[in-house]
C-alpha cells in the first residue's frame, strides 16, 4: 500500500514540478516581420502618401462582430510618392492590431501611410510601415520630395453630385410635362 501511495504521490509532485517548469507560449494573433524597405514599399504597394485624418468611421458592434471588421478612415492628402489620389481619400483598417490592423490612428493627427490593394478601396495594417509624420524622418528623406494629390474630389462625392444633379432634372421635366398636361386640359 505504501508502495502505491508513494509512486501517487511521486506523479503528483513530477507534475506540479512540471507547471512550474514549463511556461505557456504568449501567442500573438498578429506580428510582423522587420519593416520592409522603401524600394520594396514602392515595389509592392497601391499607395504611399502623407495626410491628416479627417474622421474614423468603426464599424457598428452588433450581437456578431469581429476585430477584423473594417474601420473607415478619411484623409486629407498632403502629399504623395504613389498612386492617383485625390485631396481626400479613405483607407480602411481591421478594427484591431489583434487582427492586424493599424489602432495608431487618431483625428486630427498626421501621418505617412503605406496602402495596398484595389485604388478604389485601399487598405492598411499593422505591418505596413504606417507612421506619424514625426516618426518618419527617415522614410521622407528615402522617398524624397513627393507630389501634389490630384485636383479631383473623391470618386464618391462625384457620384453622389451626379444623383443629385439628375434628379433635379427629372424633377423639372416631371414638372414640365405636368405643366403642359395641365394646360391642354385647360383648352379643351
Amino acid at each position: 500500500m505504501w508502495k502505491r501511495i508513494t509512486k501517487v504521490l511521486l506523479i503528483y509532485f513530477i507534475v506540479l514540478g512540471t507547471c512550474f517548469v514549463v511556461k505557456p507560449l504568449t501567442v500573438n494573433a498578429c506580428s510582423c516581420a522587420a519593416p520592409p524597405s522603401i524600394e520594396n514599399q514602392l515595389n509592392r504597394k497601391t499607395a504611399i502618401f502623407s495626410g491628416k485624418v479627417l474622421s474614423l468611421t468603426k464599424p457598428t458592434k452588433g450581437k456578431i462582430w469581429s476585430t477584423s471588421d473594417s474601420v473607415k478612415v478619411q484623409f486629407e492628402v498632403k502629399t504623395v510618392w504613389k498612386g492617383e489620389l485625390s485631396f481626400q481619400t479613405s483607407v480602411y483598417t481591421a478594427l484591431s492590431s489583434a487582427s492586424c490592423g493599424y489602432e495608431g490612428f487618431e483625428v486630427n493627427e498626421e501621418y505617412i501611410v503605406f496602402a495596398y490593394g484595389d485604388p478604389e478601396r485601399l487598405e492598411t495594417g499593422l505591418c505596413e510601415g504606417n507612421k506619424t509624420l514625426a516618426s518618419a524622418q527617415e522614410e521622407f528623406k528615402a522617398l524624397g520630395a513627393g507630389y501634389e494629390p490630384l485636383k479631383i474630389t473623391n470618386p464618391q462625392d462625384e457620384n453622389q453630385s451626379n444623383i443629385i444633379i439628375i434628379l433635379v432634372l427629372a424633377s423639372a421635366i416631371t414638372l414640365f410635362i405636368m405643366l403642359l398636361l395641365s394646360l391642354r386640359r385647360r383648352r379643351r
